[in-house]
């Protein structure tokens, strides 16, 4: 049943739009759309990086669940963040409790929170890139909003990069 409940729960992400919607207006990804395209990149950048295909597999698998907490707290974005609390450690540990391998995900996940290895750079520096990704799809579609948050993370992200 714990099994059934995860991926239901994970299911559950496809269907929750991401929060800067309400600001860019036209995004259309998701947060589990999220979750898997920021995969692939922190696949690429792990082996960029020269990391094994071992490690980046890792990576790739931190960055599919980085945000698979937000099925019980939900999606902040930059500003929300600022002004509500969520417990998210509490979240992945409920998220993963009684599931015989639950442990092994829960250690993912709390390699990428602590962002101490060179792994979990890799998946954070994905996240952000992901970011960027969308926005800058967007800017290309006319969205004026977007592309200022677009330039705004070239000068404050982009040289904050791990990787």
């Amino acid at each position: 049943k714990r099994i059934l409940f995860l991926i239901q729960q994970t299911g559950m992400l496809m269907q929750m739009p991401r929060t800067h919607q309400k600001n860019l207006g036209n995004t259309y990804d998701t947060v589990a759309s999220h979750n898997h395209h920021t995969s692939i990149i922190a696949y690429c950048i792990a082996r960029m990086e020269k990391f094994s295909h071992e490690k980046g597999l890792r990576a790739m698998a931190m960055a599919n669940l980085h945000d698979i907490q937000e099925a019980r707290t939900g999606d902040f974005d930059f500003a929300g963040k600022n002004y509500s609390k969520t417990d998210e450690d509490r979240a992945i540990k409920d998220t993963y409790a009684n599931i015989e391998f639950g442990k092994d995900l829960e250690n993912i996940m709390n390699e990428y929170e602590q962002r101490e290895t060179s792994i979990s750079k890799c998946a954070k520096d994905a996240d952000l890139v992901e970011q960027m990704y969308q926005e800058w799809v967007l800017m290309w579609q006319g969205n004026n909003l977007a592309e200022k948050w677009f330039e705004g993370k070239q000068k404050l992200i982009v040289p904050k990069l791990y990787t």
